[in-house]
């Protein structure tokens, strides 16, 4: 994998994998409460692409998202736009139109 800076550089392997992990972590941390966020390309105050993990912020929900059964199904951001992915009952709601939807979280 080396040091992808989006998504679309790691196998789909690679992603269900990175997703899971932290899934299972913000599982750990918030309960069914957790939300993840990817930044978009140009917001990113890191050298490196990463994952934040943190509660969701009431009120956050919006209408630009698919519903997914799991990790493997997320898709990648959308032209180098921010990505945030929370739970809803037994399915995830992956979120787009955001560049910076670390700011819906709460840590």
């Amino acid at each position: 994998m080396g040091n992808p800076q989006d998504l679309s550089g790691m196998t789909t392997e690679e992603r269900t994998a990175y997703w899971n992990y932290a899934i299972a972590k913000a599982n750990e941390l918030w309960g069914d409460k957790w939300a993840l966020a990817i930044n978009s390309l140009e917001r990113r105050t890191q050298c490196h692409m990463h994952i934040h993990i943190g509660r969701l912020s009431a009120g956050a929900e919006d209408e630009r998202f698919v519903a997914v059964n799991g990790a493997a199904e997320i898709p990648l951001p959308r032209d180098g736009d921010g990505l945030w992915v929370h739970s809803v009952g037994a399915k995830l709601h992956a979120h787009w139109g955001n560049d910076a939807p670390e700011l819906l979280l709460e840590h």
